[in-house]
């Protein structure tokens, strides 16, 4: 019987710690959320993927039931091979991630992202490209004369991708990139976090008071290592 009673109390126990956790999660700044998500990919590249398991037992569930507090946003594409969670090493609770193929914000991607900020307390997006999309791929090979992808190529619902990742691939071709799918890839991130920023009034409010930082990467299928454009940026 005593024995029952002492487990009974470690679980609720570590249950309350759960929810402690996800109530003060709240309370991240941008910039240690950023830290936390790219000290989380190091360990991934490393193999170690430590904190995904602490994170994601029964105790911690249960205790997560009782709501959510993630303190990072994810906007990435459906690519089967860049699971967030995975690539950055996080629990149930910690990262509230919208997936999309070509990782592009239309209305639907946009509200799930004023969501987490206004009522989960999330304080950074993330805008994560990643190498070899096929969505950004298909696009450049829609591509007809004079650097334009044809209204054709639009239309029906993977249509509606391409016609998202268009801008990105045009603009691309016509600066004249070498490697027209990378410069795409990474193009799309920028028209992306621009266009958040742009069609929010929540998301900029939250930028310009300073509880919200939009970041731009792109993820690598085969390095695993997540890089951030501003460091790129200060790198040349």
């Amino acid at each position: 019987m005593m024995k029952k009673v002492l487990v009974f109390v470690l679980v609720m126990l570590v249950s309350v710690a759960g929810i402690v956790s996800a109530e003060t999660a709240a309370a991240v700044s941008p910039d240690a959320a950023l830290a936390k998500l790219m000290e989380g990919n190091a360990k991934f590249n490393q193999g170690n993927l430590a904190n995904l398991i602490v994170n994601s037992k029964p105790a911690v569930r249960e205790g997560l039931a009782a709501g959510q507090h993630p303190y990072a946003i994810v906007l990435d594409c459906s690519d089967s091979r860049l699971s967030p969670e995975i690539i950055f090493d996080k629990g149930l609770g910690e990262i509230f991630v919208v997936r999309v193929a070509g990782n592009i914000v239309a209305p639907n991607q946009l509200g799930s992202i004023e969501y987490a900020i206004e009522h989960l307390g999330a304080s950074l997006v993330m805008v994560l490209g990643h190498s070899k999309c096929g969505a950004v791929n298909a696009t450049v090979g829609a591509l007809g004369a004079n650097c334009t992808i044809p209204q054709a190529a639009k239309e029906g619902n993977i249509g509606s991708l391409v016609a998202a990742i268009a801008p990105a691939v045009e603009k691309s071709c016509h600066a004249g990139a070498s490697n027209l799918l990378a410069a795409s890839i990474d193009e799309n991130v920028n028209l992306v976090a621009e266009n958040i920023e742009a069609n929010s009034a929540i998301v900029k409010e939250a930028i310009e008071t300073k509880k919200v930082k939009v970041v731009k990467a792109r993820y690598d299928l085969e390095d695993g290592v997540v890089k951030l454009f501003a460091e790129e940026e200060h790198a040349h």
